[in-house]
């Protein structure tokens, strides 16, 4: 029996809010994933994981392939995101600027864009949304199971590079490529105009202002 990946974002009520955005981060290879940031409008750096798609699960801490192929891995996030985003035909994902699988998800409606940014930017920039105080904050979805374990997982060496930083041990963190890709790029939601609210006397002009008689007086005229 095929998994369905998109299955379980299809039970949730409504697609997002007014002025979010949707970024979406791959990993690409034997072991395949991808990651939906939603974001927030406005101007603080926020996200929030609301999905993930790796073609593979976890027994006892080992990785086991969940017996998908290329197409179905790519029609079931490319169903997700026309959920999530139906007025967008295609999908764009961020990715490793190497990646070999650009020309065949391009089939499927993903357009992986080559993500510049290093494997080492990308964890200090993720490390900012983990790790900062509100409003720059990072959330994950309760239904998320990977993304979760990959993050509690993840370790790093004894020692650092010639330039101070910490390098990830790049082992089973295939989802975690995702996130990272996704939320390297910084991305902001939509600025929404806030909607003023009127006074107690514009809205008593603005409700009676069509129903009271016009008071005429011969000596002032129309008042």
């Amino acid at each position: 029996m095929t998994t369905n990946l998109s299955a379980p974002y299809k039970a949730l009520r409504s697609p997002l809010p007014p002025g979010w955005e949707l970024t979406v981060g791959c990993d690409t290879g034997t072991y395949m994933s991808a990651v939906f940031e939603a974001i927030p409008p406005g101007d603080s750096p926020a996200a929030i994981a609301i999905a993930e798609f790796p073609n593979y699960r976890y027994v006892g801490h080992e990785i086991e392939l969940l017996g998908l192929s290329t197409p179905e891995w790519a029609r079931h996030v490319y169903l997700a995101f026309r959920y999530f985003c139906p007025r967008i035909e295609r999908c764009k994902a961020w990715a490793d600027a190497n990646t070999q699988f650009r020309a065949e998800l391009a089939h499927y409606g993903l357009d992986l864009r080559p993500n510049l940014r290093g494997p080492e930017l990308r964890v200090e920039i993720a490390r900012e949304y983990l790790q900062a105080a509100s409003p720059c904050r990072h959330f994950l979805a309760p239904w998320l199971t990977i993304l979760p374990y990959e993050i509690e997982h993840a370790h790093w060496p004894e020692d650092t590079t010639t330039a101070g930083r910490f390098m990830r041990v790049k082992h089973h963190d295939h989802t975690l490529d995702g996130m990272e890709h996704a939320l390297s790029r910084r991305p902001r939601g939509k600025f929404i105009e806030p909607t003023k609210q009127r006074s107690f006397l514009e809205q008593q002009f603005e409700q009676h202002r069509h129903s009271m008689p016009i008071a005429r007086d011969p000596h002032l005229g129309r008042l």
